[in-house]
């Protein structure tokens, strides 16, 4: 565990991941972020995309959605609204979320509310599906 940080992923319904790590690959607000052990302490909003970790030469790739993240003294928390291991992704699945948003923004007198709504899952079903791609 030397030089390692502690990472921690949960989602309102799950903890997904408790563990020592070589390496944190973040997908910001405002760009990607690689973590890795002394990183100054940091606050940032995640947006949804891949997320992945490394340990021991092995890299483990998820899918996030919105949240937030915190680096502080070698330990990096996510705290995501969903997250989802690539390889357990359904891309038809996905398609057809993708889909769906499109075809509700598409139709027009949304609320502000419900606009936010069809965004955030457009933007999950395309992070899922890029994710699905990559894999």
């Amino acid at each position: 565990m030397a030089n390692q940080l502690h990472f921690i992923l949960v989602t309102p319904e799950k903890n997904y991941v408790t563990d020592h790590v070589d390496q944190v690959n973040i997908p910001g607000i405002e760009g990607d972020m690689g973590i890795l052990y002394d990183h100054a302490p940091i606050i940032s909003t995640l947006r949804p995309g891949r997320l992945s970790y490394e340990k021991d030469g092995e890299t483990i790739a998820l899918i996030v959605s919105h949240g937030y993240m915190e680096v502080t003294d070698n330990r990096v928390t996510v705290l995501a609204e969903t997250a989802e291991f690539i390889s357990e992704i359904d891309s038809n699945r996905a398609a057809e979320a993708k889909s769906k948003a499109e075809q509700t923004l598409a139709q027009g007198g949304l609320t502000e509310k419900e606009e936010e709504e069809a965004h955030k899952k457009l933007f999950r079903a395309i992070a899922r599906l890029e994710g699905h791609e990559e894999k």
